[in-house]
């Protein structure tokens, strides 16, 4: 059987209150009593009871993370940073799906509160989202939105510049001499794709060209529906010279709609993605892309979290991470320089 409280307590030859004093690190223990517990315990390979420590020390030192597709590489990445952040202070990092589906995102944040984590960190899934976190941060449980902007929340926010990046996109075809530019986007429910359409709009605009909503393709949160809606783009007789993905599954789907259509990036088509995955610098050609400080974000929501869990009770702070455009040979340009567009900085 498992050592217990009470078998540790016996061989460092102190109460049992004692021994839990010190092996939780709350109350007071001496100190020449506290190295006897350690010893103790570690002799008898003690492994505390988190749900029991949790009950007194009032805290079960993790954090949850509700992302909305695991299969993401953005997410994954992201929930790398958090992680880290988190095990550097000794937490650990739950995570849960909401499969960008509204109900599923609020039972995953209602699964998570039920396990007692001490904060919580959200990529809300629409506008929506916030009859259920409302509630979270008027509890006075620490939250952080991730990724995408919710607004009427105020809690820390943690994005990179969305429409700044977009934007930088729009203006490099622009520059190229395009004057047709489509978008593939997903929903733009979803905060930080408004934000690259908006970004996408505004480049527009400054430029003295006219927003053509035909030119606006809009679908599912998936490779499948990015591939459904580049080919509503590319199959239009007045087909667009250039294209600006809005995310790295609407990016390999349009590649996906090139292929089977016969077409060619930049000879046909010229494609900008937002969203740097390791994929889009082995496909022929390399493409260009908007990249994000993916890791960062999910590391700094992590430290934003364990802020006010240490007790930070500032005013929200909405911190937004820089972009890059990197040009490749995918708008026709064959270079491997990075264009860094300063697009905003932390808040």
């Amino acid at each position: 059987m498992s050592a217990t409280i009470k078998d540790v307590a016996r061989e460092a030859g102190v109460s049992q209150a004692t021994a839990a004093r010190a092996l939780a690190g709350y109350g007071y223990a001496s100190e020449r009593a506290r190295k006897r517990v350690l010893a103790a315990a570690e002799r008898l390979g003690y492994r505390p009871h988190a749900v029991a420590r949790a009950l007194v020390s009032g805290s079960t030192r993790t954090l949850g993370l509700v992302v909305g597709d695991i299969e993401n590489p953005f997410f994954a990445l992201a929930a790398r940073g958090m992680a880290d952040a988190a095990g550097e202070k000794d937490y650990t990092l739950l995570l849960a799906n909401s499969d960008e589906d509204l109900e599923e995102e609020r039972l995953a944040v209602e699964a998570l509160l039920a396990r007692r984590v001490d904060g919580l960190a959200v990529a809300p899934t629409s506008p929506e989202s916030l009859a259920h976190l409302s509630p979270v941060a008027a509890d006075g449980t620490p939250l952080v939105v991730l990724d995408r902007p919710l607004r009427g929340l105020r809690v820390d926010t943690v994005t990179a510049d969305n429409a700044g990046g977009a934007a930088a996109a729009v203006r490099h075809l622009i520059a190229l001499g395009h004057r047709c530019i489509g978008v593939v986007s997903d929903s733009p429910e979803i905060g930080s794709t408004a934000e690259r359409l908006r970004g996408y709009r505004s480049a527009l605009r400054e430029a003295g060209l006219t927003v053509n909503p035909h030119l606006v393709s809009v679908g599912g949160p998936s490779a499948d529906e990015g591939y459904r809606t580049a080919r509503a783009l590319l199959e239009r007789p007045d087909r667009p010279t250039a294209l600006f993905t809005a995310n790295n599954f609407m990016t390999l789907g349009t590649v996906r709609a090139l292929r089977d259509l016969g077409l060619r990036a930049p000879g046909d088509v010229a494609l900008i993605g937002f969203d740097d995955t390791d994929w889009t610098t082995i496909v022929d050609p390399p493409l260009t892309v908007v990249a994000q400080p993916v890791y960062e974000i999910g590391r700094t929501a992590g430290e934003r979290l364990l802020a006010r869990c240490a007790g930070d009770a500032g005013a929200a702070r909405r911190i937004r991470l820089e972009t890059r455009l990197i040009v490749r040979a995918s708008c026709g340009e064959q270079t491997t320089r990075s264009d860094l567009a300063n697009l905003g900085g932390a808040s």
